[in-house]
């Protein structure tokens, strides 16, 4: 990665290995923590203290328990807000509610979460809004299709193409599942076409789950983009 990468450092989380990104400009000492999962805020704690960062604030791709699930424990200990799409508010207050009516009451009884979320500190993420954090600038689009409220993030940079904080919309050769209660496909199908496919192929593409990728290989060789351009042809 160049000197100029915004990404500060990188590590998957908990069962379901959610990626968690520590974003900001080199050399400015803050960052942004985004979608810190299962057993996320020892780890985001530990690389604050490594890189001499301070946190100015998490932000969420979307709602689903295995990127937001240690928010509130890192919301007490570094006192930053969470940034979240109102669509997906619902799953702030009952995460279960991703996987059917599940209350919270089933969750610590299953995976043994006691969900407090600190709604004082939650602020919305809307379409096209710029965000100007840890020495970043990033556009916030609405990439709504695995839940009602996901987003991508498409972060500037110095020089060179922007990077692309794709959360669970786009992987390496692979979409996020649509299946989930208030999922839809062919939402995600116009996000990814309506977002994704105009951009460059030297796009890095940071997902939620599994390696890194770009723009152009994905192009090439992901079937549900080709299949997300083949309908917006239409």
């Amino acid at each position: 990665m160049s000197a100029a990468h915004p990404v500060l450092d990188a590590f998957a989380t908990g069962l379901w290995q959610s990626n968690c990104y520590l974003l900001g400009a080199p050399g400015t000492g803050r960052c942004v923590v985004v979608d810190p999962g299962q057993d996320a805020a020892p780890a985001v704690q530990q690389r604050l203290a490594h890189h001499g960062l301070t946190c100015e604030a998490i932000v969420l791709t979307h709602g689903h328990l295995d990127h937001l699930w240690d928010v509130p424990a890192l919301v007490e200990a570094l006192d930053v807000p969470v940034l979240l799409h109102p669509d997906d508010h619902y799953l702030w207050e009952q995460p279960g509610a991703a996987f059917g009516d599940i209350p919270n009451a089933a969750l610590e009884a299953q995976f043994g979460l006691r969900w407090q979320p600190p709604a004082q500190r939650l602020e919305p993420l809307a379409d096209h809004q710029q965000l100007s954090l840890a020495g970043l600038t990033a556009t916030v689009r609405h990439t709504p299709g695995h839940t009602p409220g996901s987003c991508v993030l498409l972060v500037q940079r110095e020089a060179g193409t922007p990077v692309l904080v794709a959360g669970d919309l786009l992987f390496a050769g692979s979409v996020g599942r649509t299946d989930f209660p208030r999922g839809s496909w062919e939402r995600q199908q116009r996000a990814l076409a309506e977002v994704v496919l105009p951009l460059d192929d030297a796009v890095e593409v940071l997902p939620g789950h599994g390696p890194r990728t770009t723009v152009g290989a994905e192009r090439a060789g992901n079937p549900f983009l080709r299949q997300a351009h083949g309908a917006a042809d239409h």
